[in-house]
Formats: structure tokens, C-alpha cells, sequence
């Protein structure tokens, strides 16, 4: 009797398998699942995040350079600073570079790998380019306070405008050593090399001063921001999918019952 019992079970729930109405009312459901699957997905939540981070890096990039303006003209007398700076950012550059990296091998939508390994290329390269100015500089500062004190001693038509010409040098503007000026041998050579020293740094300060970090931060910037606008456009019609699928799913489950009791 119970064999009986479960055999004929078993033998409706097969038919009822086999009913169209039935196939209908599961893929209906496995899509409602999906749909609810893909609206709790932290797209957005993820984007943004990327986008402060790269933000955070554009503000960090302009503290820098103020700080480097102030190495530049010998203002600033702690160098530590600005090289904990120039390590901030590279550890962001380098965390974001390979973050971008696994979410490509995993397949999730990230920008252009040129993009980020420029990206990251141009921030190492400034950062190295940061410490060798620093370096450098300081070293030309050193020079420059005991020639600056021997052109002081010159005769007055003499000593002032290679005091300008040295000023004028001291805040990074390529300057030359002026000409026809009676000045000893020995001490317009070392003029003449701390200016042409000078020129080289002015020639690597445009080459950190050019924007080209921020430049690059601000095109991943935009990719991003394009994403989660086109997921907030997506995820804003699911409901309207939702709703819809709910519709067919009731009205299926009605037209499916009214069918079974006939």
C-alpha cells in the first residue's frame, strides 16, 4: 500500500514536470534569484572607493610638489618629510597597480592594464626623480651659502649683480653668469658651475613639474566614474525587471493551479 502510495507520487510529480507551465515557473524563479544575486553585488560601493583613493592620490601629489617648491628655494630643513611623501605615494601606486592586476586574472571589470602600469610607471618615476632633486639640491645649497658669502666681499659694482644672479638662481630660474664683471678667476669659475649646476635642476624640476602623475590618476578617475554610473543606470532597472518576472511568475502559478484542478 505504501509502495503504491509513493510510486503514484513519484508518477505526478514526473507529469508534472513534464507540464511546460512547470519549466516556466522555475526559470522564472532562478531568474528572480539572479537578479537578486546581481543587485546585491558592491559594484558601486567598489568604484567609489577606487575613486577617493585616486582623489586622495591627486591631493597627495599636489602636497608634494609644495613641499618640493620649498626644497627647491632651500626653505625646507627637514627632508624627511617629503620623502615620507614621495613613499606614500608609492605604496599607493603599487597597491592600486596590483589590486587592477588580480581583478583582471579573476575577470572582474577593471580598467586597461596599459592604463594602470603607466599609471604606476609614471608615479615610480617621479618618485625616484623626487629623491635624486632632493638629493642633489641640498648638496647645490651647500655650495651656494659659501660662494654666496665670497661674492659678498667683492667691491659693491661687482658683488651686486652676482648677488642678484644668485638670487635669482636660489629660487630655480635658469640663470647665467653675467658678463664683463672683474671678477677672480677661481671664484668665477665656482659662480659659473654652481649656475650651470642650477640649470640641470631646472631642466629635472620641469620634468617632476609637469602633471603627468595627475594626469594619468585623473583618466582612471573618469573610467571609474563612468562605470558606476553605467551600473547605478543598470541596477536602476532591475526593479522594473523584478517586477515583471513577479507578474508572469503569479499569473503562471494561477494559470498552472486553475489547469491542475480542471
Amino acid at each position: 500500500m505504501e509502495d503504491t502510495k509513493n510510486r503514484t507520487i513519484a508518477d505526478t510529480f514526473n507529469a508534472k514536470l513534464k507540464t511546460p507551465w512547470v519549466w516556466l515557473i522555475i526559470l522564472i524563479t532562478l531568474g528572480l534569484t539572479a537578479l537578486f544575486y546581481f543587485s546585491q553585488k558592491p559594484g558601486v560601493i567598489v568604484y567609489s572607493r577606487y575613486i577617493k583613493s585616486l582623489s586622495d592620490y591627486q591631493l597627495m601629489d599636489m602636497e608634494l610638489m609644495r613641499s618640493m617648491s620649498a626644497v627647491r628655494c632651500g626653505y625646507a630643513g627637514d627632508s624627511m618629510k617629503v620623502l615620507s611623501q614621495s613613499m606614500s605615494l608609492r605604496e599607493l601606486a603599487v597597491s592600486f597597480a596590483r589590486e587592477m592586476d588580480e581583478f583582471s586574472s579573476r575577470g572582474v571589470v577593471a580598467p586597461p592594464p596599459y592604463s594602470v602600469h603607466e599609471f604606476e610607471r609614471r608615479v615610480l618615476s617621479k618618485v625616484a626623480g623626487v629623491r635624486r632633486y632632493l638629493s642633489v639640491r641640498q648638496a647645490w645649497f651647500g655650495t651656494y651659502d659659501k660662494v654666496y658669502a665670497d661674492v659678498a666681499f667683492l667691491p659693491d659694482n661687482v658683488s651686486y649683480p652676482l648677488l642678484v644672479t644668485l638670487d635669482s638662481a636660489r629660487f630655480g630660474f635658469p640663470v647665467t653668469f653675467p658678463q664683463g664683471l672683474d671678477v677672480p678667476d677661481s671664484l668665477a669659475l665656482r659662480v659659473k658651475a654652481l649656475l650651470d649646476e642650477n640649470v640641470e635642476h631646472a631642466l629635472a624640476w620641469n620634468r617632476l613639474d609637469n602633471h603627468e602623475t595627475v594626469l594619468a590618476g585623473e583618466d582612471l578617475i573618469q573610467y571609474f566614474q563612468q562605470e558606476s554610473m553605467n551600473e547605478i543606470t543598470l541596477k536602476a532597472k532591475i526593479p522594473l525587471v523584478f517586477y515583471f518576472l513577479t507578474l508572469i511568475l503569479l499569473l503562471s502559478t494561477f494559470f498552472f493551479i486553475f489547469r491542475s484542478k480542471n
